[in-house]
């Protein structure tokens, strides 16, 4: 029987965060906006406020207050949300292989897909 290591790292996550969010800025502000905390919620857990908060998220390049890598860590904290540390992941550390196999695995979905539509246009 294999013994498990609890200090061994399992990732296990749902591609396609990095298709779905352009950068990990936009990442984050779908956690925020999704989250099931109100903003001003997440904002006071992470020590801010709300308006300090979405004037980040924001992102607007006229304005000094950007999202730092600390505020991120307060994030996470504050929501419990590790959505954007996946998005890392599958950024920066998924290899081809598995880009591969998980295109592959869409493309044969949409071609699941595609035939059934085939069918419901033909009557079938």
């Amino acid at each position: 029987m294999p013994v498990h290591d609890p200090s061994q790292l399992t990732i296990d996550f749902t591609p396609g965060l990095t298709e779905r969010h352009s950068s990990l800025l936009d990442c984050i502000c779908e956690a925020a906006y999704t989250s099931r905390n109100p903003l001003k919620t997440v904002a006071t857990d992470m020590d801010t406020s709300p308006s300090e908060l979405s004037r980040k998220l924001a992102n607007n390049p006229g304005d000094p207050r950007k999202f730092t890598v600390d505020d991120l860590v307060r994030f996470i904290d504050a929501t419990g949300d590790t959505t954007p540390i996946y998005w890392l992941i599958e950024r920066y550390l998924q290899d081809s292989e598995a880009k591969q196999k998980h295109a592959m695995a869409a493309l044969t979905k949409a071609m699941l897909d595609i035939l059934a539509l085939f069918k419901q246009a033909a009557g079938a």
